[in-house]
C-alpha cells in the first residue's frame, strides 16, 4: 500500500475523530505516514524536474502544509486539517505563483495546476494578459491531451464581468474568474494503483504550459 493510500484511510477516521486527544493517540502512526508520503512526493519532483526547471532543488517538506488549523479567527474549531496539502513549485508551499497542488482527501482527491486565490494586483495582470492573449490561453485549454485530463477551469467566480473589460467578450466566462485553476480529479483507488506516482508525474507535464502561461504573465 502507498503512503498516500495509508493517508487517505488516515483521514477517513480523522473526519469522525477531529479532535487533539484521539490525534496525540495516533500522531507517532501519522509521523510514520507521513514520511512514506515524503518519499513518495519526492520521486514525484525529481521526476517532474527533468521538464520543469522550477522544481529542481525543491525539498519534499517544504511541499506539505501542517495538519493543524489556524482556528483563531474562525468559527470552525477542529483541530486539524481533514486533507493533506502538497504545494510543489519553487519555494515549495510559500510559493504566490502558479505552481502544481495534488489535494489528498477521501472522495475528492486530485491534481491541480494554476494559481489559488491570487492577490488583487496580480488577479488584474491574469486577466489583462489572458485578454491580450486569449487565443494562446485558448489553445492551450483545449489541446486534445490537456484537455483530456483538464476539462476546464475550476473554482470561484464573479457573477459579472469586472469593470475595464467589454460585457459582451466571448471570453468573459474566463475573466471572471476569482482563480485560474485547472484540476484533474483522482479517485481513491487511484493511489492503490503499481503507476499511480508517474501518472501524476504525466499530469503535471500536461499542465505545464498552462502554468508557464500564468506564471509569465506574474513575472
Amino acid at each position: 500500500m502507498s503512503g498516500m493510500s495509508k493517508m487517505l484511510a488516515f483521514l477517513d477516521e480523522l473526519r469522525v475523530n477531529n479532535d487533539r486527544v484521539w490525534f496525540a493517540e495516533r500522531k507517532e502512526y501519522y509521523n510514520a505516514v507521513r514520511a512514506e508520503c515524503v518519499a513518495e512526493i519526492e520521486q514525484i519532483l525529481q521526476r517532474a524536474e527533468v521538464f520543469d526547471p522550477e522544481l529542481r532543488g525543491v525539498a519534499a517538506t517544504d511541499c506539505i502544509y501542517r495538519i493543524y488549523r489556524d482556528i483563531r479567527f474562525s468559527a470552525d474549531k477542529r483541530p486539524l486539517k481533514e486533507h493533506f496539502g502538497i504545494v510543489m513549485g519553487r519555494g515549495g508551499r510559500r510559493n504566490p505563483n502558479a505552481l502544481y497542488y495534488l489535494h489528498i482527501q477521501p472522495g475528492c482527491s486530485g491534481l491541480y495546476a494554476g494559481v489559488h486565490m491570487p492577490e488583487p494586483a496580480n488577479l488584474k495582470k491574469l486577466r489583462i494578459d489572458i485578454d491580450a492573449c486569449i487565443e494562446e490561453f485558448n489553445e492551450i485549454m483545449s489541446a486534445p491531451e490537456f484537455s483530456a485530463v483538464f476539462p476546464g477551469l475550476v473554482g470561484e467566480s464573479l457573477k459579472s464581468i469586472p469593470k475595464g473589460f467589454a460585457k459582451d467578450l466571448p471570453h468573459a466566462d474566463v475573466l471572471k474568474m476569482k482563480e485560474f485553476l485547472v484540476m484533474a480529479p483522482l479517485d481513491d483507488d487511484f493511489f492503490a494503483t503499481d503507476g499511480w506516482l508517474e501518472t501524476v508525474v504525466d499530469y503535471m507535464k500536461l499542465a505545464k504550459p498552462f502554468k508557464d502561461f500564468l506564471n509569465y504573465s506574474l513575472e
